[in-house]
């Protein structure tokens, strides 16, 4: 089996395929770790209050996974600019689970971080491990590409998880709009770049993220915040108040 990259077709001339393969991956590391400082503002705020609050941790492990699994993949393939995407994502995701873990008092949330935290360490150590072991690399490319692109959709879905109650408010101010646009033009960066080096571990869960930031987009401008709305939520808030273990 080879690693050769499956040729995309595409009516672009060459020299925007070549602002594809160069310029876009480079955009795509800045966009793509602007999307760990997503939540920033909600934890430092978190921080100052000493208290979790509505913010929704759950989204924290996913993206602390995600980060992790693409550095491997980026090994895998040898591609820096994976890599580069990546890397601060991991250590925002790590510091963002001790901080929701260190400010929240429900046992239940704190079980759900430790199972998931547990869960993507684990999975990445076997796999990671397994895959350094296997000498067909279109298989160990394959394997690895699959993992990643199931957990990389679930972290651009997340946003979403509040599209009922969007919908029956007709009030949208729970989808944080700095989010929502770095998503859609990290993902769009990421899909062109995909396409463009044949890499459909790339361009086809970017393409999936970027129908997802359209549908928060889409809601955003369906229902948008009424002027009465003194604050807009912060990024990944949850107004479940059931924290109890």
């Amino acid at each position: 089996m080879t690693t050769t990259p499956v040729p995309v077709p595409t009516v672009l001339p060459p020299e925007y395929m070549t602002l594809l393969k160069n310029v876009a991956p480079v955009v795509g590391v800045f966009t793509s770790t602007a999307i760990g400082f997503g939540p920033l503002t909600a934890v430092l705020k978190a921080r100052k209050n000493r208290s979790l609050g509505d913010i929704n941790p759950d989204p924290f492990p996913v993206l602390f996974g995600n980060a992790i699994g693409w550095i491997i993949y980026a090994a895998a393939t040898r591609n820096i600019y994976i890599y580069g995407g990546n890397v601060v994502n991991v250590m925002m995701g790590i510091w963002y689970l001790m901080t929701a873990y260190g400010l929240t008092t429900s046992e239940g949330l704190r079980r759900k971080m430790e199972i998931l935290t547990v869960l993507f360490t684990g999975l990445w150590t076997v796999l990671g491990f397994y895959c350094a072991m296997i000498d067909d690399e279109a298989f160990r490319i394959n394997l690895l590409g699959i993992v990643c692109n199931v957990i990389v959709i679930i972290l651009f879905a997340s946003p979403l998880t509040t599209a009922i109650k969007v919908i029956q408010t007709k009030n949208s101010v729970s989808i944080s709009r700095p989010f929502a646009a770095i998503q859609l033009v990290n993902c769009g960066l990421w899909t062109g770049y995909g396409l463009a080096v044949g890499d459909y571990y790339v361009w086809v869960p970017n393409t999936i993220a970027f129908v997802l930031g359209v549908i928060q987009a889409v809601l955003i401008c369906v229902y948008p915040v009424p002027p009465s709305a003194a604050t807009l939520e912060e990024p990944f808030m949850s107004d479940n108040d059931d924290r109890s273990a």
